[in-house]
């Protein structure tokens, strides 16, 4: 499909207001106690604010600013579960954050073996002990690196294996093995770790990209603060599927200007978002809006006739 054809409309489930601007937003879904999973938000004027599922403040606390957020859930941190927040600040350090939820806080956490700073940011992988990330640099290059707690006075990050890709980029994504990576300038592209493009598109204006698989096909979702429009595309292919337009519901307003985005596939409790959520900070009205993931689904893999 053609990105200049008719767009598919997308009511909006939920609009709350966000007290401070937005830079960048990221889940921490609860396995346990899915109705109790969170959303937190790096402020655009340093610290974070925590919301519930349905927009109330859980905690606001200080902290540098932060971008290309990265939430992390029940981490086993010194054998407690505990979420953890990564970020890059204004010089592109990676910072470690845990979420005190019954504290009403959220603290820093030392990180040893990081080396240079990172232009961009994304969840790669995880396992019994550990996660992934990929550190995007400012050249055509990111770096993965693992987070794991081994005993000593911070979580421990060791490198474990550089990617060479076709353009400097500025977001990212994990889809399977591989990475999907956005620039505003040199659109989108899908990478192996071994460097190798296995698919690229120009032209994709997104301010960041997500991955996902919706009624069982392989998706990336890119939005953009121009049009205010999601624009879906294969996972595989980088192909265009469809363009979602967001479209009012009840106490709800479509996507306007938005600035960050965030998605998960986990349960967040009830009916609309027991499959997962899509969340946008828009910057026009300075709220938080929410689109289920179910409601995504459904208009992507829709009938075109």
């Amino acid at each position: 499909m053609d990105s200049a054809a008719e767009a598919r409309e997308l009511v909006v489930t939920a609009t709350f207001s966000a007290p401070s601007p937005v830079a960048e937003l990221a889940f921490l879904p609860n396995r346990e106690a899915p109705w109790t999973g969170l959303l937190a938000a790096s402020l655009t004027t340093g610290g974070f604010d925590v919301f519930n599922i349905d927009g109330q403040p859980v905690i606001s606390a200080s902290g540098p600013r932060l971008g290309a957020l990265v939430g992390v859930s029940d981490f086993p941190l010194r054998g407690e579960a505990i979420p953890l927040l990564f970020g890059l600040d204004d010089d592109g350090a990676l910072r470690a954050f845990a979420v005190l939820r019954q504290a009403g806080d959220v603290i820093e956490l030392p990180l040893e073996g990081v080396d240079g700073p990172a232009a961009g940011l994304c969840f790669f992988d995880e396992g019994i002990g550990f996660f992934d990330l990929a550190l995007l640099s400012d050249s055509a290059a990111a770096r993965i690196v693992r987070i794991s707690d081994t005993g000593s006075a911070g979580l421990t990050v060791s490198e474990q294996f550089g990617v060479d890709l076709p353009f400097p980029a500025r977001a990212c994504a994990s889809a399977g093995d591989d990475l999907l990576i956005s620039s505003p300038s040199a659109g989108l592209a899908r990478v192996t770790p071994q460097g190798e493009v296995e698919a690229r598109r120009n032209g994709v204006a997104g301010i960041d990209v997500a991955f996902t698989e919706l009624l069982g096909r392989p998706t990336a979702l890119t939005v953009s603060n121009q049009s205010g429009r999601i624009t879906a595309h294969d996972a595989g292919s980088l192909g265009v599927i469809t363009d979602l337009e967001t479209i009012a519901g009840i106490n709800t307003t479509p996507f306007d200007t938005p600035v960050a985005l965030a998605l998960t596939g986990a349960n967040y409790g009830g009916m609309a978002y027991s499959a997962g959520v899509f969340a946008v900070y828009d910057r026009a009205d300075e709220s938080v809006k929410l689109v289920a993931r179910e409601v995504v689904a459904r208009a992507v893999v829709a009938p075109t006739g």
